[in-house]
């Protein structure tokens, strides 16, 4: 049964700043960007977009044939978790990267310049924040807030809005909903963001090593080698989600090699010249 004392003020304050930072810090790190280096906007508009059109639509498309529908496929890769874990891994690797590679081959060959690289990773990283952590949480904080209040209506409202107007009434979707609410302590929350900024370091990374293949046919393994990096990134993630893994190692693992990543395209793109 839900009551007003189910959720402590301190969970909805503490999933609210998680959730404003993740939606603010992209925006500020864009702006200081754009504005130090005097780089041109458009690729962080090119990079949102392309995690849209390659993460969310193309790769969920086949998320709901390998994983949610019921078929060969989807029963081998829910019943083995190395092939989970392969195709988490891979899929994420694949869509994102290809939609780099196209996207600087095509929208972004007017922009040659090596900051554009930068630009696209915090457009793309910048929006998966905003969405996986920054957006949900808010919407996470509003929902506990209207549960200690009592109004439940307003609860299924909201999340009916936050899903596209389906449908959520019944009380194991709202328990679910308050379990995750539950477990938001300021420990959980701050890992939270932190993750999301060690990610939007790998994506910036990976933007460079991309950016390279593209323009340079010569070096087009790095589109290779990005396709595997954001694999061996995301491999972790796939074993947390089926358990093996501790969360705290998951997060320990994603700090380590974004900052690895991070310096190793550091000195690729201090390799490129502007053309």
């Amino acid at each position: 049964m839900l009551t007003t004392e189910t959720i402590s003020l301190t969970q909805v304050v503490f999933l609210a700043v998680a959730g404003v930072l993740c939606i603010c810090l992209p925006v500020a790190a864009a702006i200081y960007w754009c504005k130090t280096r005097r780089a041109r906007i458009a690729p962080l508009f090119v990079g949102m977009l392309t995690f849209i059109l390659f993460a969310q639509v193309l790769e969920s498309a086949l998320h709901y044939v390998c994983l949610l529908s019921n078929n060969a496929v989807s029963r081998a890769i829910g019943g083995s978790t190395v092939l989970y874990m392969l195709y988490g891994a891979l899929a994420a690797g694949v869509f994102e990267e290809t939609g780099r590679y196209v996207a600087f081959r095509t929208l972004l060959r007017r922009y040659p310049e090596r900051d554009a690289a930068v630009t696209y990773g915090i457009g793309h990283g910048g929006w998966e924040a905003i969405q996986v952590v920054g957006i949900s949480f808010v919407l996470y904080a509003m929902a506990a807030q209207l549960v200690r209040s009592g109004n439940l209506d307003a609860v299924n409202a909201l999340l009916s809005t936050g899903r596209g107007g389906a449908s959520v009434d019944s009380a194991q979707q709202l328990e679910q909903l308050l379990g995750l609410i539950r477990e938001a302590t300021p420990l959980t929350c701050a890992l939270s963001v932190a993750e999301r900024i060690f990610a939007m370091l790998i994506h910036i990374a990976l933007s460079i090593f991309v950016f390279v293949a593209a323009r340079d046919k010569t070096k087009r393994r790095y589109f290779l080698l990005a396709i595997v990096l954001h694999a061996v990134a995301d491999a972790p993630v796939a074993l947390g989600q089926r358990g093996v893994l501790p969360g705290w190692a998951v997060e320990l693992w994603i700090a380590v090699f974004a900052l690895w990543c991070l310096r190793a395209a550091r000195k690729r793109y201090l390799e490129l010249l502007d053309a």
